[in-house]
């Protein structure tokens, strides 16, 4: 990684009091040290989170909810070289950092973080395994793995698709076609709330889901069907 090579933390947020104060503690530490820029884009929360992000956090945009507009609009504010996004409840480990900043300096011009939960039961450690798998071999990246990009690959990209669900998905299925991606030798932990109304059907849901998508379904009608499953 180039010195003073500037990296912009973006950080979808919808609702997240509980998380967002921790995560942003933790990215104000490494400012001692790198020359990192904090963006928070917020949905039109209705409980504290853009209070508190504003404690922390340089730039508090609002915005519609949908994530992948929330995206694009925290990268056109971005300034950094490097755009780095995260999840609200994303936990970095010591080595995530320095990590991505040794895969940047090594060629890479984007990726991902390996997952792991913040819930060690064995179920959770399998859905992870699963998932550092497919970004391995697949390239194929999830929101809460911290995706990163360069830039100028990001633009040429045109950004994410400002679509209800998969966002992630589809904007790594490009990714992989024009960056030189990496998934970096280092873990993000994440919350397992997403599995709260039970491990196995939200599973399967979301490995549903995700084939529909594949396959061409549209995705307001897999947004509508994830919400119902979760109900």
């Amino acid at each position: 990684m180039v010195k003073n090579t500037r990296v912009s933390v973006i950080i979808p947020t919808l609702n997240e009091e509980a998380f967002i104060e921790a995560l942003l503690l933790q990215l104000n530490e490494l400012k001692a040290h790198y020359p990192l820029e904090l963006i928070v884009v917020d949905g039109q929360s209705t409980d504290r989170t853009r209070e508190i992000a504003s404690k922390y956090c340089q730039h508090v945009l609002p915005a519609y909810p949908g994530r992948g507009g929330q995206l694009n609009l925290g990268a056109r504010r971005a300034s950094g070289d490097i755009l780095w996004f995260l999840h609200a409840d994303s936990q970095l480990q010591p080595d995530s950092f320095p990590r991505l900043v040794s895969s940047i300096a090594a060629g890479a011009t984007g990726g991902c973080f390996k997952l792991k939960f913040a819930d060690e039961r064995l179920i959770y450690r399998f859905i992870a395994f699963g998932s550092n798998l497919r970004a391995k071999w697949l390239n194929s990246f999830y929101g809460d793995q911290g995706i990163f990009v360069h830039r100028d690959v990001f633009y040429q990209l045109g950004g994410f698709r400002e679509i209800p669900l998969m966002e992630d998905v589809e904007f790594s299925r490009r990714l992989k076609k024009k960056a030189r991606v990496q998934v970096v030798d280092a873990y993000l932990v994440t919350s397992p709330r997403r599995f709260r109304k039970g491990v196995l059907r939200t599973l399967f849901l979301m490995q549903a889901l995700k084939l529909a998508f594949l396959l061409k379904v549209d995705p307001k009608i897999l947004a509508r069907i994830y919400g119902l499953g979760r109900e």
